[in-house]
């Protein structure tokens, strides 16, 4: 559950894996896409890619996380600023395509809450709406 620090990276010489590592850890979703594509050849090369790939899951995680802080931490938050926050992104993802990334987030136990389809709004738990465990599962599997 934890990502290495640069230091460790530079160490070890993983310096491509630093940019993913900070998009992870600030849900910077734009940063991870653009490191991606740019150490693309070297992901591949190295058989990571893939796991990479699914690492955006805790981009989106922590994006959602860094929005329901910045909006108060209550415990609704409305889909719409989700997807204003994607556009601002370079994302241009509909309202169904973040239903989605978010039904999928709360399937997987990255999220605990629901989604009020009817309202667009998705509704977090009172406690602990990010769990740290499902970090850890991510890690284990």
């Amino acid at each position: 559950g934890a990502l290495p620090s640069a230091r460790l990276l530079e160490k070890y010489k993983f310096a491509e894996f630093q940019e993913l590592t900070a998009a992870v850890r600030s849900g910077n979703l734009g940063q991870f896409n653009a490191a991606l594509q740019t150490f693309l050849d070297i992901f591949v090369r190295m058989g990571t890619y893939l796991v990479l790939e699914k690492a955006k899951t805790l981009v989106y995680r922590n994006l959602i996380k860094r929005v329901h802080q910045l909006e108060g931490g209550g415990t609704q938050l409305k889909l719409g600023k989700l997807e204003t926050v994607f556009h601002l992104l370079g994302e241009q993802l509909s309202l169904d395509e973040i239903e989605c990334i978010v039904a999928n987030l709360i399937y997987n136990q990255y999220v605990k809450g629901y989604i009020s389809h009817e309202k667009r709004i998705l509704v977090l738990s009172k406690n602990d709406p990010f769990p740290f465990s499902s970090v850890k599962a991510m890690r284990e599997s």
